[in-house]
């Protein structure tokens, strides 16, 4: 969960913020990131937390990522910034989610079905062994997919 992008965009309605990761009441930050967490203000329903049990594998995974996508789709938004955590990864020392290297490519793809132009930031992860391959497969994903 990304607490310091939840927390700088929070009064914004220009800006939409949806993230998926594990329920902070037992996961990291602990402390924001609830679902009821909506945004506020002007900005109030422009945030969107979708919690993960612990355990969550590629199909659920992508599930909720489905889920993401039609928010995003219904925002509109001219770009999409993708802050890619990669300790959700299955072998990650602090995983809590058990994401492969194929769910990684499949979540990849799509996100690349929105069409839309994606920056991609890299934040978390770390299984160092792993983590050069689980990049090189999500952007795989996202440039194997037809815009």
């Amino acid at each position: 969960h990304g607490n310091g992008t939840q927390q700088i965009f929070y009064a914004r309605d220009d800006v939409q913020y949806v993230s998926l990761h594990a329920d902070p009441v037992r996961a990291y930050p602990f402390v924001t990131g609830f679902a009821e967490e909506i945004g506020t203000g002007r900005g109030r329903g422009s945030t969107t937390n979708i919690l993960l049990p612990a355990g969550t594998g590629d199909d659920a995974y992508l599930g909720a990522l489905e889920q993401a996508c039609e928010a995003i789709t219904a925002f509109s938004p001219s770009l999409l910034i993708v802050s890619l955590g990669l300790d959700t990864f299955i072998e990650d020392p602090i995983a809590d989610l058990a994401l492969t290297a194929d769910g990684f490519e499949r979540c990849g793809a799509l996100v690349g079905r929105l069409g839309l132009p994606t920056v991609v930031l890299q934040e978390g992860g770390y299984d160092i062994a792993s983590l050069g391959n689980n990049v090189r497969r999500w952007l795989h994903g996202i440039g194997s997919s037809p815009a």
